[in-house]
């Protein structure tokens, strides 16, 4: 069995006048043969607006309005 790469990730934001990071979305690579296809992977999901929500959270398509 070979090895496998995972990378699990949050995304969070502070709004001004705010002390604190609060969590907007997550997401993972899911299973790769190497680090770079999974580095790849959350990039590209990252860059797209991909990530999954919790009912509450921005639609990723928003959050840079």
């Amino acid at each position: 069995m070979s090895v496998e790469y995972r990378i699990n990730y949050t995304i969070e934001h502070r709004k001004p006048g705010k002390d604190e990071f609060a969590e907007i979305g997550f997401g993972s690579s899911g299973a790769w043969g190497d680090v770079n296809a999974a580095v790849y992977e959350v990039e590209s999901q990252v860059q797209n607006r991909q990530w999954e929500t919790e009912p509450g959270q921005p639609d990723p398509s928003e959050v840079d309005r």
